[in-house]
């Protein structure tokens, strides 16, 4: 058994308004109820908030899953809690720089300095460092990527869950997406636009990432954490 948790760790970005996101959408929260108004109805009797919100399911940090590329593939609230609650290991690539491609050479390496074999029943994580320009100008291309042949090594190597601070994956000037393919054809599901990946350094944690349950969603808005042991 795990020893006790020493540390919660926060790893997904703020949700507000006008928020950046890769698609340009928009993204909006706005009151459908304010505690003043309220209480100017009620006479005083009560006074309730509430918004409304308006966003994609490929928004800020969230899940991707297969339905997503694959025509009749599995949906958000489809996906087994087994592949979204599950030990995590970090590979360090904060040295690669925007443009470059992170290769199997450069997994192979992190594995080796990680002490842990890059496999399944894990969550992969794939550590930039870029998750400090989330939000700026130009952030969904300015960053390295996952070229197809080391996207297909790591499913040769039959991992559960790829999770990155990237916004993409993929080769920004490979607008077809084939990375997301690759993955979600072999039904990995991926965990995009992480942050605070630097306080894993060196932990032993376990992955936590719960999705909205919708029927037939191609992704979702998640609150991921790290629990530390």
């Amino acid at each position: 058994m795990p020893g006790p948790i020493k540390e919660i760790i926060d790893l997904g970005h703020d949700f507000f308004n006008g928020m950046a996101n890769i698609g340009g959408a928009a993204v909006a929260f706005w009151p459908i109820k304010t505690i003043a108004e309220q209480r100017k109805i009620t006479g005083g009797k009560v006074g309730i908030e509430g918004r409304m919100m308006l966003m994609p399911e490929h928004c800020g940090t969230h899940l991707d899953v297969p339905k997503h590329f694959v025509e009749g593939g599995t949906a958000v609230d489809e996906v087994p809690l087994e592949q979204l609650i599950l030990p995590g290991h970090l590979l360090d690539f904060t040295h690669k720089k925007n443009g470059e491609a992170i290769t199997i050479a450069d997994f192979e390496e992190a594995e080796e300095k990680s002490g842990q074999e890059i496999g399944p029943g894990k969550a992969t994580f794939c550590w930039t460092g870029t998750d400090g320009n989330w939000g700026k100008e130009n952030f969904h291309i300015d960053r390295p990527h996952v070229p197809t042949v080391t996207a297909e090594w790591l499913v040769k190597r039959k991992i559960t869950l790829f999770c990155t601070d990237l916004i993409g994956m993929d080769d920004p000037a490979e607008w077809w997406w084939p990375t997301h393919a690759m993955w979600l054809e072999n039904d990995i599901c991926m965990v995009q636009q992480l942050c605070n990946l630097d306080k894993l350094a060196g932990k032993e944690f376990l992955f936590v990432c719960l999705p909205l349950k919708m029927r037939e969603g191609t992704a979702s808005p998640v609150r991921p954490v790290a629990l530390v042991m």
